[in-house]
């Protein structure tokens, strides 16, 4: 299979500002009364995803991950850019596996592909999804705004998706069987936070998706801020590593009552999970901790 094979593959997927993949370019035009909102994530098979897994699993795993970001400033997706390095001998099920995947993902968000490149690597695959996305204008949730007295929360069960690794590695976790499930999902698919975008766009007052575990979104918000963020020791353990991508936010006390009704109404989780002070950094029971996040080193 060459590239324009591949190309065919993904034309079906393809919205109207993509003009049909057939001009190396998209066209999109803003509505008035709206921000557009853009963001690009990158997966390295065998860096974000085990080695030799190509197909499905990891197309999902990228867009979602990849809208998430959008999810956290309170947008709502339009579309996508997609950019592929596939390894050179790569089987062609591989690859109508991963155009699968990206259609259930796509479909399921209401983000068609606009467009993008594709080209062949003798490393591992490599693959870029850089998401457009809505919101009112001045409406956006940046990591900026967190102010002093504010609560911290963040959505959903942390935890999951480092569970969910080892199990797609072969380990054997001593969980429910419904347990098993929900950490597959949440390595596998994790599910970007849009039926929340209008609540947090009325209640929080800074934002971050957890792609590199509490501790490090906490640190972003922090000095983006200019804020110190103290949290509660009980929701820190087990969260260094990362890959949630559930929404770690900060809100005025006095919006208690309504996040938690509002949150229910969906159904969504959400745990209050400490407090923003004066001063800098992420401290608990009185320590500055350091970002425990993943970082990538080069």
């Amino acid at each position: 299979m060459d590239e324009f094979d591949f190309i065919d593959l993904l034309r079906p997927l393809v919205g109207p500002t993509g003009l049909g993949l057939q001009d190396d370019a998209a066209k999109l035009s803003v509505p008035d009364g709206q921000d557009l909102i853009i963001s690009t994530d990158t997966m390295v098979e065998g860096v974000h995803f085990p080695l030799g897994r190509r197909g499905g699993g990891f197309s999902e795993r990228l867009l979602r991950t990849a809208l998430s970001d959008l999810a956290a400033k309170g947008a709502r997706p339009i579309g996508y850019m997609l950019s592929v390095a596939w390894p050179v001998g790569t089987d062609a099920k591989w690859m109508a596996g991963f155009v699968k995947g990206l259609d259930e993902t796509q479909s399921a968000f209401d983000c068609p592909i606009m467009g993008g490149d594709t080209t062949s690597t003798t490393g591992p695959l490599i693959a870029s999804a850089t998401v457009y996305g809505l919101v009112p204008t001045g409406e956006m949730v940046t990591r900026a705004g967190a102010k002093v007295g504010d609560d911290v929360w963040f959505t959903g069960v942390l935890g999951r998706a480092e569970k969910g690794l080892a199990l797609m590695q072969g380990k054997v976790l001593d969980l429910p069987e419904t347990e098993i499930l929900a950490c597959e999902d949440a390595y596998l698919r994790p599910e970007p936070r849009f039926l929340f975008r209008k609540i947090l766009r009325q209640y929080a007052s800074a934002c971050a998706d957890i792609s590199d575990g509490l501790i490090s979104e906490a640190g972003h918000i922090a000095k983006a801020s200019g804020v110190r963020l103290d949290l509660d020791a009980q929701h820190v353990d087990g969260t260094s590593f990362g890959d949630d991508y559930e929404l770690l936010f900060t809100a005025s006390q006095t919006s208690r009552t309504a996040l938690k009704s509002t949150a229910e109404a969906l159904p969504l989780k959400i745990t209050r999970c400490g407090t923003v002070a004066e001063g800098e950094g992420v401290w608990v029971n009185g320590e500055r901790l350091m970002s425990q996040g993943y970082k990538h080193t080069f």
